[in-house]
């Protein structure tokens, strides 16, 4: 018995080991029917696509407040009349330096610190301040083509004249923002575009020299509330790839924010705002990231005829804003953000000039190395900003 169950045995294997071989072999014979006679399954899956990669990327610069005192509109007074009999005014050569610069750029910022109100109201310079059309007008043949409006200064001549600031903005071809005259003009956020990358710009002031916005007319400024711009952002932010808000605000003539711009700051970082920038002070401040916003707390004076080398020394800031969309997925960021510094020059408030501290001589400014390098350490200390890239 022990000897035919051990043969059984062998037998039950060699029958098992060669179903094995044949189901194996079987199998393999249905794999290569189904390679060679359904071949159109194998190649429309290889043939499914990866979503297009796309980049998209624009360059932005920024340049503070262009203060524009009576030292500053003299020195480009002619000596011709328009047809009203008012005095022109030429401004071109004080920008000559920076215009090339400018110019490079997609999207070029300023500050028009003193309202252009229209020559009727006089033209004026401090306390209340009255610009000549034709500083607008220079400016953006420079290049400029975004201009903040809310200064505490667009009250000073009074309503009549902020209208006609807004009738003269809208007929350039520019963004200007801040300062409305209607609340349908001031709610209607413009959206543009620039390569493929949708933006807004948004502006507001904290501060109005101790004058009043009309009742029922706050459209005339927009002046900073936490609650309105909270709900002026979620209007937008889904809107765009970018958000962008200029903020006049702080303490003049001091080199570090204050507590109530850093709460400001974060609070729009909060919001969901890509890049906050800042005027007033009329000197620079620091250039930091509130986690992915990029903030620059003040760019000081573009131009102006303040006394003291604190206010002639002013920032000029750019960065680039990228879009990289596979599919449904897109990334936007802030790379390549660089600063310098600008010098408003002048010869006894003759010939006022705005110059790059890297085109200055001992001529122009004695010890303007020297110069540099100490106001240089204001702008940041974070090593994701270069600083000097100015040729």
């Amino acid at each position: 018995m022990k000897k035919g169950n051990k043969t059984l045995s062998r037998r039950t294997k060699i029958f098992l080991l060669s179903s094995l071989i044949f189901v194996l072999l079987f199998s393999n014979f249905l794999l290569s029917y189904h390679v060679l006679y359904t071949p159109h399954v194998t190649v429309m899956k290889g043939m499914q696509k990866k979503p297009k990669v796309i980049h998209q990327k624009f360059s932005f610069i920024a340049v503070g407040d262009a203060l524009i005192h009576n030292g500053v509109y003299l020195d480009a007074q002619r000596k011709e009349r328009d047809d009203n009999g008012y005095y022109r005014y030429d401004f071109k050569s004080m920008f000559s330096e920076v215009k090339e610069i400018i110019q490079g750029y997609d999207l070029k910022f300023y500050n028009q610190e003193t309202i252009i109100g229209g020559k009727n109201r006089g033209v004026s310079t401090y306390p209340r301040f009255n610009s000549p059309d034709e500083v607008g007008l220079d400016l953006t043949d420079a290049g400029f083509n975004i201009v903040n409006l809310a200064t505490n200064h667009t009250l000073d001549k009074g309503e009549e004249a902020i209208l006609y600031s807004r009738k003269f903005w809208k007929e350039q071809d520019v963004l200007a923002i801040g300062s409305y005259d209607s609340f349908g003009d001031r709610d209607q956020v413009i959206i543009q575009k620039k390569k493929g990358i949708t933006y807004a710009v948004l502006g507001y002031t904290t501060v109005t020299n101790g004058l009043k916005v009309p009742s029922g007319k706050e459209y005339l400024l927009n002046v900073y509330d936490k609650d309105k711009v909270k709900e002026d952002i979620e209007k937008v932010r889904d809107k765009v790839d970018v958000l962008i808000v200029s903020m006049h605000w702080g303490v003049e003539y001091t080199h570090q924010p204050t507590n109530q711009q850093r709460e400001i700051a974060s609070y729009l970082a909060s919001l969901g705002v890509d890049v906050v920038i800042g005027h007033h002070p009329h000197v620079i401040q620091p250039i930091e990231y509130i986690d992915d916003t990029l903030v620059i707390y003040s760019l000081g004076n573009f131009i102006s005829a303040q006394d003291g080398q604190m206010k002639r020394v002013g920032m000029i800031a750019s960065f680039a804003i990228e879009k990289t969309q596979e599919g449904l997925r897109k990334e936007v960021s802030i790379t390549n953000v660089k600063a310098d510094l600008l010098w408003t020059h002048h010869e006894n408030y003759k010939h006022f000039k705005v110059i790059p501290f890297s085109h200055l001589t001992d001529k122009e400014l004695k010890g303007h190395e020297q110069i540099y390098e100490k106001y240089k350490k204001y702008i940041t200390s974070d090593e994701r900003v270069q600083i000097g890239f100015i040729e």
